[in-house]
Order: C-alpha cells, then sequence, then structure tokens
C-alpha cells in the first residue's frame, strides 16, 4: 500500500482523464501497462538492498530534484484542478494537512505505513461510493484524436515509466528495508494490486471529469467524491517525498529551492483563470503538460545517460554525458511541444529517437563501454 499510493501522483489520477479525453480507452491501456510494469520491475531489476543505497548515493541531487519537481507538481494541480471539484478554501486544505502531519510525525516515519494503509482505504472507498452513485458509467473507445495516435504515445510511456521510477526516493526507501524476496512481493502487490486499483478509478472518473477542462465548466454532482481522493493522495504523496529529502539530507540551498518552487507552482496555479486558453486547451492543461516534460524527457534522459550508462572512467560521468544531456533537452524538447502541446503526436516517434541515440554521442573510452 505505501507503494502502490507513494506513486498515486496527480499523473495517475488526472493523465488518464486527458488521455481517454483524446484517445479513448486505448489512451489509458498504453498509460496504465507500462506505468504498472516499469514501476514493479524494479523490485526485480535492483537485487539487493545495498544496490539501492548506492544509487542513491552516486545520484543524490538528481533523485533529490525529482522529489522537488514532484512536490511543486502537486502543489499546481492541487491548487489548479480540485478547486473545480469542490471550491478552492477546501482544495487548499490539502496544504494545511500536510503541515499537521508532517509536525505530528517528526521522528515517527513508521507512522507512513499505516497512513499508508489509510490513503488506499479511503480511496478505495471512494471509488466504490462512486460506482453505486454512477450506475450507467461507460468508457468511451475512442477520442477526439486518431487511434493511432496512442501508438505513438505507447513508446515514450514505456520509456518514461521504465526509468522514472529509479529516480524516486521513496522507492528507494521501500527498496532499502527490503530483502531481494521481499522486494518482488512488495513491488508486485503494490503497483500490481494497490497502484492499478487507484489508476482504475481515474479510468471510470475520466468522462465525468474532462468537462471541467472547457471554458464553461461547472462544480460536478459526484466532485466532493473524487476531490476526496485526489486530496488524500496528493497529501501522502508530498509527505512521503518531503520525508525521502529529508532522509536524504537535502542542504539548506535545496530546501529553499523547494520552497521557492512550491511557491512559484502556487502562484501559476492561482493565476490559470487569468491566463488565456492556448489553441483549444485550458492554460492550466498547457502548464500539467508542461511538468509532465520532466517524466517524459527530463528525468528518464538522466536515468539512460547517467544510471544505465556507458562507465568512461572510474570516477563518474564524463563532461561528454552532460553535453548528450543538454543536447537532448535542446533537439527533442521541441518534438514533445509538437506532440503534446500543439497535438501532433508523431513528432513524439523521432523525440524519442533523439534521447535513445544520444547515448551514441558519448566517445567510448579505448574503444570499449563498460556497463555501470
Amino acid at each position: 500500500m505505501f507503494l502502490g499510493c507513494s506513486w498515486t501522483w496527480c499523473i495517475g489520477m488526472f493523465l488518464p482523464v486527458l488521455l481517454v479525453r483524446d484517445l479513448g480507452l486505448w489512451g489509458w491501456i498504453v498509460f496504465a501497462i507500462p506505468n504498472v510494469v516499469g514501476a514493479a520491475a524494479m523490485g526485480w531489476v535492483i537485487s539487493r538492498a545495498d544496490a539501492s543505497r548506492r544509487l542513491v548515493g552516486e545520484h543524490r541531487a538528481a533523485c533529490s530534484l525529482f522529489s522537488i519537481i514532484t512536490i511543486a507538481f502537486h502543489v499546481f494541480f492541487v491548487i489548479w484542478f480540485v478547486p473545480r471539484l469542490v471550491g478552492l478554501p477546501t482544495a487548499a486544505m490539502v496544504l494545511v494537512l500536510i503541515a499537521v502531519y508532517l509536525l505530528v510525525t517528526i521522528g515517527r516515519p513508521g507512522l507512513d505505513l499505516p497512513a499508508a494503509g489509510a490513503a488506499w482505504i479511503i480511496s478505495l472507498a471512494m471509488f466504490a461510493i462512486f460506482l453505486f452513485r454512477s450506475p450507467h458509467l461507460s468508457v468511451p473507445l475512442s477520442g477526439s484524436l486518431p487511434a493511432t495516435d496512442a501508438l505513438c504515445l505507447a513508446p515514450l510511456c514505456i520509456f518514461g515509466f521504465f526509468l522514472c521510477p529509479y529516480l524516486d526516493l521513496t522507492f528507494h526507501r521501500a527498496r532499502g528495508q527490503l530483502t531481494a524476496g521481499q522486494a518482488k512481493v512488495s513491488f508486485g502487490l503494490g503497483f500490481g494490486l494497490c497502484f492499478l486499483a487507484m489508476i482504475t478509478f481515474s479510468l471510470f472518473y475520466a468522462p465525468a471529469l474532462s468537462p471541467l477542462l472547457s471554458p464553461a465548466w461547472r462544480l460536478p454532482a459526484l466532485g466532493a467524491i473524487v476531490a476526496t481522493h485526489l486530496i488524500v493522495q496528493s497529501a501522502f504523496t508530498v509527505v512521503v517525498h518531503v520525508r525521502s529529502l529529508i532522509s536524504a539530507e537535502l542542504k539548506p540551498a535545496g530546501l529553499l529551492g523547494m520552497l521557492v518552487l512550491a511557491q512559484i507552482s502556487l502562484f501559476a496555479a492561482l493565476g490559470t483563470s487569468l491566463l488565456p486558453r492556448y489553441h483549444s486547451l485550458d492554460s492550466g492543461e498547457v502548464i500539467y503538460r508542461l511538468f509532465m516534460a520532466f517524466y517524459g524527457l527530463v528525468f528518464p534522459a538522466y536515468v539512460w545517460l547517467f544510471m544505465f550508462r556507458p562507465r568512461h572512467a572510474i570516477g563518474g560521468p564524463s563532461m561528454a554525458t552532460f553535453r548528450a544531456l543538454l543536447l537532448v533537452l535542446m533537439v527533442a524538447g521541441p518534438m514533445y511541444w509538437m506532440g503534446f502541446i500543439e497535438g501532433r503526436m508523431i513528432w513524439l516517434i523521432p523525440g524519442l529517437a533523439v534521447v535513445l541515440l544520444s547515448r551514441f554521442t558519448i566517445p567510448r573510452l579505448g574503444g570499449h563501454v563498460v556497463a555501470q
């Protein structure tokens, strides 16, 4: 339950709303399968607890940035979208909930385990109530975009969801406390059962939430039910990432950066009502999709080049590796913009190809490549 809830983000809770609207059921399928399999696979790939601790030690800055961006993403989402379900004052209570929980549990991180169980049960109860109150639910098989666009999205989902977990400090927190056998069971059940249940809930409420992105949106009838799920899971995700940053001994400069970025995200969320729509997209949806670029491009590219990379020297990555990452962001970034913001999904294929081929721009050491 801890793993499943720590991975139930504003991505798993809201991206299916966009995908079902745009691509129908196929959008959810190409999102869900790589997500579940990629996250669960970490329990098999990292075979020893000390290997998990070594990865965090070697890539502490990147793992910390991953958590910082995730926290800011949730601050934005909760203040931008959740008010469309229950109003701003109620949605803002999630920030109070996070602060109170962290203050009460200082020095008692073990309480995160029963808190995860409570969060999962609450969300499951909201799922059951939603189904009971919506007897005529249906999920559209097609969306506003051609179904073939799902084929363009699928490789990107595989790449992002298979690599991002290795930067998640909450995953490493769990993996570091488990034996090899326990990790396989915990990661398998955590994502194959607990997390899958949460994103299945997302599939069913997606058609009801997508109208809230139109200019004429109004509070939905079952908004409080879905909002309870969104608030509880967002609060838990932020809490465990803050806790993981503290455990990773985040420096004062990093803490200040997290607070500043969270504040910027809060103001950006509040300002979305003043910004014009871009093409047919709500301004908040544009910002949401820009946040997604971290998890579809920046973070998986880092893992691809730095974690699962050729090692040029025992001392760590060379400047060539950093140049390759910069090249990826400069060249693939506009292609991702064309795919996700302009709606031309075909551009995602060459964008991903740039990321995958970037490894070949790194010169080999002595004509040989040694895997890390």
